[in-house]
């Protein structure tokens, strides 16, 4: 990887965004829709589609972008961009990805980032101004 390549996208993110308001266009991993469901109360592919489609991810900060190590057909080499983004109280982390063969995209990850300040979340639910179930 070329220096300083790690900080410019793979993929334009409004392309992304429009291609949710498809839901076949994109592929939801088990494990992000969980996560998804855990975290943001996004029971369903579609509520996740809805919700980046409707600018859900606030302040979206790009974080890197890296090969998609788990590829299963490495002659077909696909990055991975990944972003961090707030929601209300919450801090959370997208990754995603475009197969130029099947010329769909995949949701990798949709989880609560890593820098998320949980301090700030428990006295959040301690003050009674986040549910003791939200994240």
């Amino acid at each position: 990887m070329a220096a300083g390549e790690r900080k410019t996208p793979e993929y334009d993110f409004e392309e992304f965004r429009r291609a949710c308001e498809d839901k076949n266009n994109v592929f939801l991993f088990p494990a992000a829709e969980k996560k998804a469901d855990d975290f943001f109360n996004l029971r369903t592919k579609t509520q996740v589609l809805e919700f980046i489609i409707n600018n859900g991810l606030g302040n979206l900060k790009f974080l890197n972008k890296k090969d998609w190590k788990k590829n299963p057909d490495p002659s077909n080499p696909i990055k991975i961009d990944a972003y961090e983004f707030r929601s209300a109280f919450k801090l959370g982390y997208i990754a995603f990805m475009h197969n130029p063969k099947t010329r769909k995209w995949s949701i990798k990850s949709f989880k609560p980032s890593k820098n998320a300040n949980q301090t700030m979340m428990h006295a959040l639910q301690k003050a009674g101004l986040l549910a003791s179930g939200e994240r």
